[in-house]
């Protein structure tokens, strides 16, 4: 399995350059799927078709801090990584999701379903790494945001869909223990309460709690769902802490 970038952001930039209109709705459909469209043949799909000005800009931001320039960079340290499972190349492209402007696209929904729910778009060996409208843009962030999908894309292949908390959770951990060293948020008191959670909860595959448990009752309630007392991104932070709690074990013994 290797890794290849798939560069969409100037065709994007130059789709969302021409009036809003018919037009520019029926051009984005050819470049999604073609004349045939029956699949996806390009992987845009978390774009809003009919972007303003905001999603233009945004897009002008990625360029101008060459992400896809960093998507060929990250690629390049990881495939040697890999260790050999499939005789696959696996595309990478950047998305823009307008959270915005864009009515269909709720940050919580579509951020879960990016990490948990790549069924799709892997059978298409496709990885898309999703960048908002509603965040600023930096190079650091760019260059995580990128590594971040490219491993949870290789867990899955190596472990298959993960489905219960304890797997989601494993998911982010591995995600963590691959990339940045940040630190987390939660205090000891917040620590513990992810933990007592978690452990409660290990096999859970209700969408509503694993949905709250990472990104917390603001997430819940934004979508109109129940909410179960979890700190704002919560599992997401807890999966820091543990990852950063085994980085550390590993260097004191060495």
């Amino acid at each position: 399995m290797r890794f290849q970038s798939l560069e969409v952001l100037d065709k994007m930039r130059q789709l969302y350059q021409l009036p809003r209109t018919r037009e520019r709705f029926d051009k984005y459909l050819y470049m999604l799927q073609g004349d045939v469209k029956k699949d996806i043949i390009l992987p845009i799909a978390a774009f809003n078709p009919m972007g303003k000005e905001l999603a233009l800009q945004q897009l002008e931001q990625l360029i101008a801090c060459d992400a896809e320039g960093k998507v060929q960079h990250i690629v390049a340290q990881i495939n040697p990584k890999i260790p050999y499972l499939e005789n696959r190349t696996i595309q990478v492209a950047i998305n823009l999701v307008d959270d915005v402007e864009g009515a269909w696209s709720n940050f919580y929904d579509t951020d879960y379903k990016s990490k948990f729910e790549i069924d799709a778009l892997l059978k298409r060996n496709f990885c898309t790494p999703l960048f908002w409208t509603s965040e600023p843009i930096s190079e650091a962030m760019v260059a995580q945001r990128i590594q971040e999908y490219i491993y949870r894309t290789i867990f899955w292949v190596e472990n298959g869909k993960p489905q219960t908390l304890q797997e989601l959770f494993k998911q982010e951990v591995y995600v963590k223990t691959n990339g940045s060293n940040e630190r987390t948020a939660l205090n000891d008191e917040a620590i513990c309460l992810m933990k007592s959670y978690y452990e409660k909860n290990l096999e859970s595959m209700d969408y509503l709690f694993n949905l709250n448990y990472f990104y917390g009752d603001e997430g819940s309630k934004d979508l109109n769902y129940k909410a179960y007392g979890m700190i704002k991104n919560g599992g997401f932070e807890y999966a820091k802490y543990i990852a950063n709690t085994r980085r550390e074990a590993y260097n004191t013994q060495f």
